[in-house]
């Protein structure tokens, strides 16, 4: 009797992928009152860090300090808060993509390089609640393309990389997963990510 091939499961990144935006440059510096080109490299020249596990305070510090500028501890938390929640919601067409697979038995997992906050808002919310596995940068302390959060996945999900489809934004992201055997595809567009799922045979064409 031959063999049946396993079904892959399928591994998101959020930022940039479910989400509209990638980073909250334009919102946040409007919030803070700091002209957008000024506010993205300090927002950006810290989030590494960030995303491994640092505490919310010693981000927003450094990003003021950067800025010239001191900002309260309700400050920081307030614009913690409003840089987290823009993970509250999925972008168009992203939830029937999710649901679509997940309906169809196909296990699914999230991939993301986030700080605590966001992890924390997109674990209580209602849409990840169907996948499989949920791993974040914060939790583990490392960050992609870090080889070794790529195996925090195939062993949480308890499969080889040639068994995971990944999609992701960030070309040095694709090809850490490429080198770890992961069928990995930069994100483009929801229609372009259907295609893929479609010809892998796991959802309807």
């Amino acid at each position: 009797m031959p063999v049946k091939p396993t079904v892959p499961a399928v591994v998101f990144d959020i930022g940039g992928v479910l989400t509209t935006s990638e980073g909250g440059v334009p919102e946040l510096s409007d919030l803070i009152g700091v002209e957008r080109e000024r506010f993205a490299g300090p927002y950006w020249a810290h989030r590494a860090d960030y995303d491994r596990g640092t505490s919310p305070r010693e981000y927003w510090a450094k990003v003021a300090a950067d800025l010239g500028l001191e900002w309260s501890d309700e400050d920081i938390a307030r614009f913690d808060l409003f840089d987290a929640r823009r993970w509250l919601h999925l972008a168009p067409s992203r939830l029937e993509l999710i649901t679509g697979l997940q309906d169809a038995g196909v296990s699914t997992a999230l991939l993301s390089n986030a700080p605590a906050s966001m992890a924390r808002v997109v674990k209580d919310s209602d849409w990840s609640a169907g996948f499989d596995q949920r791993v974040f940068s914060c939790d583990l302390g490392l960050v992609k393309p870090d080889p070794r959060i790529y195996r925090a996945v195939e062993e949480r999900l308890g499969r080889p990389g040639p068994e995971l489809v990944f999609f992701d934004d960030r070309p040095p992201n694709v090809t850490a997963a490429r080198e770890r055997g992961w069928q990995a595809h930069r994100w483009t567009t929801p229609e372009a990510c259907r295609e893929v799922l479609v010809e892998l045979g796991l959802l309807p064409a």
